[in-house]
């Protein structure tokens, strides 16, 4: 089978010269709802429960990682802890179990688990965020607290973080969560509107306190003559506003990295069952200027990649349409142990029936894979134009986390061909041909095409080009 890969005539140039192609995350594509797996949570007491002593010990892994002087990317990435037991024979496994245990005996906290748990409502990240935000400023204090006990944070500065927070606390407001609790289309409606609100204020209030110091929203600012201020003169600006996402916005950073935690991370290279499409050019080919590169596939659809390791990765064509995937986190651990899994779903007196789900390991993950295939090759209909297929590899049992070892080669003999975009200049393709003939001995049959516009038909035709050859 051939794929077309529609390419700018820099990001061709850079394909050809390392041999490689480049397997974007989910961010780099240009869907922001692609891949999107429509997560929610729905469980017994005890399942909550689990979740919300995950929470706590989260956010003290977080003011940790905030006092190691940890990154942004850190912060918003890396603060979920995702196996608990790994410091049971370590001192802080004794210490996170008892501020885990003290935030679980707190009378808001109890009405949560106790009223999700018992209704079993199907909650929304919205809901799920409009929760967290509501017990945050109470966990904060018992985590600061748990670091003045510690003197992690020295006593008389943890006294003046817990002073400003005393008077932020707020209780949980059941009445507004009973609404209708029948007509789920209203309660998501309702607590959708809520967090709205809320994120709105909270997006206003940072760009405030941006325009004031542009440094804050990690922005560089400059002196009275134009230039660029020193690092070491920004710092103080930038710890402030990594204080902020712990403050502030560790609700939202927690469920960002739940969802995250569902699925492994999927990366994708995108082709084209088809060369003529004039959007496509458009889109891809910087205006019809770039070009689009031919790929053939083995008998079998797959083609071999290379990096630390060789992969041969299947070619699979992608689905438009459908029904929206959906997960209910508590029963959607496809990357833990039965062990970790067990550790999520305790709470206070006994474990979740939701761990049920995982009785037949065998046909529960193979509905898990499913689901992750689903999800990995699919998208809206709006994109069906593109009639796409994708190679693609996932976190599962090797990291790809580091852009760089996600540039993989590919097998020369594997490209058979180059087209030409209609506005393609002579020196562009003189700066590809330049580029091809210093690797000629590991091209096979390659052949030359030009894109032309015809206006009878109203449609783009590929011309071979029979006088240009690379032997």
């Amino acid at each position: 089978m051939e794929l077309y890969h529609y390419r700018s005539i820099e990001s061709a140039i850079k394909e050809l010269e390392y041999g490689t192609f480049h397997f974007a995350t989910r961010n780099e594509l240009n869907d922001p709802i692609e891949g999107y797996v429509r997560v929610f949570w729905q469980g017994d007491k005890a399942a909550w429960e689990g979740m919300l002593r995950n929470y706590i010990c989260s956010l003290s892994e977080a003011i940790d990682m905030y006092l190691l002087q940890g990154n942004e990317d850190m912060l918003y990435h890396r603060t979920l802890i995702i196996d608990l037991n790994r410091f049971n024979n370590v001192p802080l496994g004794g210490i996170l179990k008892k501020l885990g245990d003290k935030f679980l005996e707190d009378e808001d906290v109890q009405k949560i688990v106790t009223f999700y748990g018992n209704y079993g409502l199907k909650v929304q990240n919205e809901e799920l965020r409009f929760i967290l935000r509501f017990i945050h400023i109470k966990a904060l204090v018992f985590c600061i607290q748990k670091c003045r006990e510690y003197k992690t944070i020295p006593e008389e500065e943890a006294n003046r973080l817990l002073s400003t927070f005393i008077d932020e606390e707020t209780n949980f407001p059941l009445e507004l969560m009973n609404i209708d609790i029948e007509n789920q289309n209203l309660r998501t409606m309702m607590k959708k509107l809520a967090e709205d609100i809320i994120e709105d204020m909270y997006d206003l209030y940072f760009v405030r306190l941006g325009l004031k110091d542009d440094t804050f929203l990690y922005g560089l600012r400059k002196d009275e003559n134009g230039k660029n201020i020193k690092e070491d003169k920004i710092s103080e600006s930038r710890q402030r506003r990594k204080w902020m996402t712990i403050a502030v916005d560790f609700p939202k950073v927690y469920v960002n990295q739940l969802m995250d935690l569902v699925y492994p991370e999927s990366y994708v290279v995108c082709f084209s069952g088809k060369n003529n499409d004039s959007a496509m050019w458009g889109n891809y080919a910087d205006n019809h200027r770039g070009v689009c590169l031919i790929y053939e596939t083995d008998a079998e659809n797959h083609m071999t990649v290379k990096g630390e390791r060789s992969y041969i990765l299947e070619t699979k064509p992608v689905n438009y349409g459908g029904n929206i995937i959906e997960r209910n986190f508590f029963e959607t651990f496809g990357r833990l142990t039965l062990k970790q899994i067990e550790m999520w779903l305790t709470g206070t007196e006994e474990l979740s029936s939701s761990y049920k789900a995982f009785n037949n390991v065998e046909e529960w993950r193979k509905e898990y894979w499913a689901v992750y295939e689903a999800k990995t090759y699919r998208k809206l209909k709006a994109w069906e134009y593109e009639n796409e297929y994708r190679l693609a590899l996932s976190n599962t049992f090797y990291n790809f986390d580091k852009p760089e070892s996600r540039n993989l080669k590919y097998d020369p003999k594997a490209l058979k061909g180059l087209i030409f975009g209609i506005n393609t200049t002579e020196y562009d393709k003189g700066r590809i041909m330049k580029k091809l003939l210093e690797h000629t001995d590991e091209y096979s049959d390659f052949v030359f095409y030009q894109a032309e516009y015809d206006d009878e038909k109203q449609v783009v035709n590929i011309r071979e080009k029979s006088l240009w050859k690379l032997k």
